[in-house]
């Protein structure tokens, strides 16, 4: 009998496995990639990560791989920690904490193998924490990346956890600089929308962070081809094939697990030197293969059976010593079950460790969905008290204890699990345990106090309006028993809270009561912090006087009560008070100050929250640096602040006229669907994609995105929201609506100071509606006000009034200098639009020609930006001045697609040689398949490389390769291109065990079809060069003519490759060649 039907041969994957090699190649060099490998259960794809990881460590490259858990309660980072873990057993942990430096300290809090932790904090900012964490992470995994090369392989993503699923997002944006591969396997049909991975995966593809690849069902010949492979046998009866195809549907593992059940029962058996079957008609194969599972499972002795239970109680992973002391029967018993269980297919032998895993996820869950909750919750039992004997967790064993329905132990444990998991910054993790242990606590202070911790998790998770809905019940709870200190401290989170979901009067009332009973204590940060955020309420309603008022006591107070975190973050926003104030010189160097220390104390929430309040205010006052301090960060910093800095993003994207660019932005701040963004951040979204959609010219959708101006909450909303408002409506004809809206805005225009942008919209809609001693009347106002801050807005607004007075030349030489401040401030679209009124003006001075083609050039500019609102505004202004319109629809057509080649004609092209060293040694010491295997599959990459750069293969011969670059000559980088393909080739080479020697050339050749549908020929010298060259070239090393070398000298210095030159005597060729010799390895 068969003990073990696996297919000995990866089948249907070369597709698969051709672009994951790919990946690790590019790793290898230099080139970072992140490949998130997608299929239904059973696809293989845990087998495609186990071949590739062949290959790695064939090229030497360190491999370290985790898997997530099934487990409801899982550790924070458990696939990380793992991998890593491993990795750290057999390395130096002293050479280690050499290269690591400071980060050594970060990492032992997960890795206390590599020293003692310290406790330390930093200002209570945990999204700050959990980055250099993440940092530190990085900078131990570019060790081996450095050193060797690495392939991080993350199995069952699925199941991450969120601490999980933020550290892989981090890894996704920053381990693309170092000769590393994270290859990330998940079962998509667990993957629906709202799945937390699924957004995820579709930002890293939009953004260009990760490849995705996905394992369809194997079709029927592939089917075969694995049931030959399985059973060794040739040939494979087509109804027997299909019967299998149809029943398994394709997948892999059904259909391993099918043809054992097959052969166990002699459905399918041995007859001599082949394998014979029962008719199809008699064949009995289960449906599914859960069926396929539990009638072997059925099988076993009951002992062997109750063994394998406990197993399955203990997830998808578990360890020996574990199991023994779990179960009643001996260890050797227990050896016995685990001997068979493997031979059975049920779980996996983990050889020199002591870790098994379940062959599958659907083996695993099969066999525990049938245990009965009374014996399922004494595993659960006594499995908690094995942990907790053992020293593990408190996670896994709040786990246990919950499953064996131990509720109270189970809270004590879940309250110190989610300590740790705090502590560890995975705040997604503490709040499922705090969760979980809710329904079971019954003291009404332990209950408030567990409410308001999940609420500031969830408000730092960025999930707004759950936080509040929670905050507020445990805030009432610790009313209720008195508790009145402990409810002022969270109030103040339920008063942000409030105001994130647009209720400004509700969070000031929060905040007022936190600061009278949090100020009978004395001095504190969340004094100061109460302080500061009623200073925030004033700001908002451009209450300049009180919000300084405020913010300064809230810096007083952190002094005195050394709170450095909240000391810094108030002092900044004292910097914005004075700043509109018109105090600018002592503002941007305050602010300067903060934004410096909030950085170097690791600070990163308050950094963050600094970048985005000064963006907003640069671009509101047209003050050149808009984005600067947010293009600091590599990382997008805790969830509570990402949507925010994307809306940010979108702004220096939207002034720069990458209209599209700012569209992306947007779609990132969505990561979770809109749903669960706060009601203040769903509004400035919808706000900036209308102000995106109107200057991409599509109105009906900005008006639909557009929220309705009785939605503001804060006098300050109108500063976020004046000019699409205005302008939308000024666009499509509502002209009685903008100027109600321009009323509305003069009404408070000294209150709207130093920010003119929204008193100039104000004065375009006045100036639209011939209401010019108002729309003067608002600059007026504006002028008065000391500060230069914001002084081009006003400008514009100048001008407009001065050309409706009929005064040109003026009008010209203000919109003049605006488009100049604008263009040098990097205010695309304002200068653009400046240029427009400068045009209108130039045409009633007379200077036609002039304003023609200033209104011809903004025309072309903006539409190849897709600006139409401001392309159709300057043919408008065009017509309405009796000038030529400029003409045009459409964006400039981009680059053609080459022709297809017919008539024979002289180009210039790069040759291209391979060919395998040694191979008829090589040959004569292989079996004939196995060499005929490892040629199809050179060849097959040979083809997908050229093709991928532009060229295409001449023609195979035996183990030679002959390719062409340029053939239409429609390229000048064709070499380089070349040069690429080879040294993939090269490497891809190496995985078989074949070495390559390559040569490559440059020169005029004749190349064509003489008729359609012939075969292209080559012709010339430059092809026997590169043929000639490649016969110098060793395995593993690239020929290079001199002109080739020429045209690729730079590519290479940049990538730290070097040539070396010689002269060499070739065979058809009068005197000395001079050529290149690279070695196609990896640049260190």
């Amino acid at each position: 009998m068969l003990h073990r039907v696996l297919c000995p041969a990866l089948v249907g994957r070369d597709d698969e496995l051709f672009v994951l090699e790919d990946a690790l190649l590019a790793a290898r060099g230099g080139d970072g990639r992140f490949v998130a490998l997608g299929g239904d259960a059973g696809m293989g794809k845990t087998r495609l990560a186990t071949e590739l990881a062949k290959r790695a460590r064939r090229l030497d490259c360190a491999v370290l791989s985790g898997g997530c858990s099934e487990a409801e309660l899982s550790l924070p980072y458990l696939p990380i920690v793992e991998a890593i873990g491993n990795y750290l057993a057999g390395e130096d942990a002293e050479r280690l904490g050499s290269l690591l430096g400071a980060a050594r300290e970060e990492l032992t809090q997960l890795f206390p193998q590599l020293g003692e932790s310290s406790e330390h904090t930093r200002g209570g900012d945990p999204g700050q924490a959990k980055l250099r964490l993440f940092e530190a992470i990085v900078a131990l995994l570019a060790v081996p990346a450095r050193e060797r090369g690495l392939l991080l392989v993350i199995e069952d993503a699925h199941w991450a956890d969120a601490a999980t699923r933020q550290l892989l997002d981090h890894l996704a944006r920053r381990l693309a600089s170092l000769r590393s591969l994270v290859l990330l396997t998940y079962r998509s049909d667990e993957l629906d929308r709202r799945h937390p991975l699924a957004p995820l995966l579709q930002t890293w593809r939009r953004a260009g962070l990760a490849e995705v690849v996905t394992l369809s069902p194997l079709d029927a010949a592939q089917i075969g081809e694995m049931i030959s492979s399985i059973l060794d046998e040739r040939d494979v009866a087509a109804e027997f094939r299909d019967v299998m195809h149809r029943r398994t549907e394709g997948n892999p593992f059904v259909l391993e697990e099918m043809l054992k059940e097959a052969i166990d029962r002699g459905d399918v058996f041995r007859t001599g030197e082949h394998w014979g079957r029962r008719a199809v008609e008699d064949l009995r194969i289960p449906e599914t293969v859960r069926d396929t599972i539990l009638m072997r499972f059925a099988r076993l002795e009951p002992e062997q059976a109750e063994i394998l239970q406990a197993a399955a109680v203990l997830g998808r992973t578990f360890d020996y010593e574990t199991l023994v002391r779990i179960v009643e029967p001996s260890e050797s018993t227990v050896q016995e079950a685990l001997a068979l269980g493997d031979a059975q297919q049920l779980i996996e032998d983990p050889g020199e460790g002591a870790t098994y895993r379940w062959r599958h996820a659907l083996t695993q869950e099969a066999i525990a969905d049938e245990i009965v909750r009374p014996r399922r919750q004494h595993i659960h039992s006594r499995a908690a008290d094995a942990f907790a004997d053992s020293g593990g967790s408190s996670l896994d064993v709040a786990r246990h204890l919950l499953g064996a329905a131990r509720f109270d132990e189970a809270v004590i444990a879940c309250l110190a699990g989610a300590d740790e998991a705090e502590a560890s910054l995975a705040f997604a993790e503490a709040l499922e345990l705090l969760d979980r242990a809710l329904p079971h606590v019954h003291d009404r202070n332990l209950r408030g106090r567990l409410l308001c911790r999940m609420g500031r998790a969830l408000w730092v998770e960025g999930r707004t309006p759950a936080a509040e809905e929670v905050l507020r019940e445990g805030v009432s709870e610790l009313d209720a028993v008195g508790d009145e200190v402990e409810a002022a401290r969270y109030r103040l989170d339920l008063g942000r809270c409030c105001w994130e979901q647009s209720k400004p009067s509700e969070a000031l009332d929060e905040f007022e009561r936190a600061r009278a009973v949090l100020e009978t204590q004395g001095p504190s940060a969340a004094l100061a912090m109460a302080y500061m955020r009623i200073a925030g309420q004033y700001k908002f309603e451009l209450d300049d006087e009180r919000s300084l008022e405020a913010v300064m006591k809230a810096v007083e107070i952190a002094e005195t009560a050394g709170a450095d975190f909240e000391r810094v973050w108030a002092s900044s926003w004292a910097a914005f008070m004075l700043l509109d104030l018109g105090r600018a010189d002592e503002a941007w160097r305050r602010l300067d100050e903060a934004f410096d220390e909030a950085q170097s104390r690791g600070f990163g929430f308050v950094a963050r929250n600094i970048a985005y309040n000064d963006s907003w205010t640069r671009l509101h006052t047209m003050t050149s640096g808009v984005g600067d301090r947010l293009r600091v960060f590599v990382e997008p910093g805790p969830p509570v602040l990402t949507d925010m800095t994307e809306i940010a993003n979108s702004w220096t994207r939207r002034i720069a006229g990458d209209l599209h660019g700012a569209l992306d932005a947007l779609r990132r701040s969505e990561r979770a669907g809109v749903e669960m963004l706060s009601a203040k951040v769903r509004w400035r979204l919808r706000v900036e994609r209308a102000e995106v959609l109107l200057e991409l010219g599509r109105l009906e959708e900005a008006a639909a995105s557009l929220p309705d101006p009785s939605e503001r909450a804060d006098l300050q909303d109108t500063i976020y929201d004046a000019l699409p408002q205005v302008r939308l409506r000024l666009a499509d004809g509502r002209l009685d609506e903008a100027v109600r809206l321009a009323r509305e805005i003069a009404a408070d225009a000294e209150r709207f100071c130093p920010y003119y942008e929204t008193l100039a919209v104000a004065v375009e809609a006045l100036v639209a509606a011939d209401l010019l001693d108002e729309a003067q009347a608002v600059v007026d106002v504006g002028r008065t006000y000391p500060t230069d801050a914001g002084g081009p807005y006003l400008d514009e607004a100048q001008a407009r009034i001065f050309l409706a007075r009929g005064r040109p030349a003026e009008a010209e030489e203000l919109a003049t200098g605006v488009a100049r401040k604008a263009a040098a401030r990097g205010f695309t679209l304002v200068e653009w639009r400046l240029r427009i009124l400068g045009a209108e003006a130039a045409a009633r001075s007379g200077a036609r020609d002039e304003a023609e083609r200033e209104l011809a050039d903004v025309a072309a500019a903006a539409a190849a930006a897709n600006a139409w609102l401001i392309r159709d505004a300057a043919r408008s202004a065009a017509a309405a001045a009796g000038l030529a319109v400029p003409g045009g629809s459409e964006p400039p057509a981009g680059d053609g697609v080459r022709g297809e080649l017919v008539d024979v004609g002289e180009r210039l092209v790069t040759s291209f040689f391979a060919d395998v060293r040694g191979y008829t040694g090589i040959a004569a010491a292989s079996a004939p398949a196995d060499i005929a295997d490892r040629l199809g599959a050179l060849h097959r990459w040979a083809s997908a490389e050229v093709g991928r750069h532009h060229g295409f293969v001449d023609k195979f011969a035996g183990d030679a390769v002959m390719a062409t670059f340029n053939a239409t000559g429609a390229r000048l980088d064709h070499t380089n291109h070349a040069l690429e393909a080879a040294l993939a080739l090269s490497g891809k080479a190496a995985l078989l065990d074949l070495g390559v020697g390559i040569g490559i050339a440059v020169g005029p050749a004749i190349v064509g079809r003489a008729v359609a549908g012939a075969n292209v020929s080559v012709l010339g010298e430059t092809t026997n060069l590169a043929a000639r060259l490649q016969t110098a070239a060793a395995a593993g090393e690239i020929v290079l003519s001199d002109e080739a070398h020429r045209r690729v000298a730079d590519w290479l210095e940049e990538r730290g490759l070097e040539a070396a030159p010689e002269t060499l005597e070739l065979k058809g060729f009068d005197g000395s060649q001079r050529a290149w010799r690279l070695t196609a390895g990896v640049q260190r």
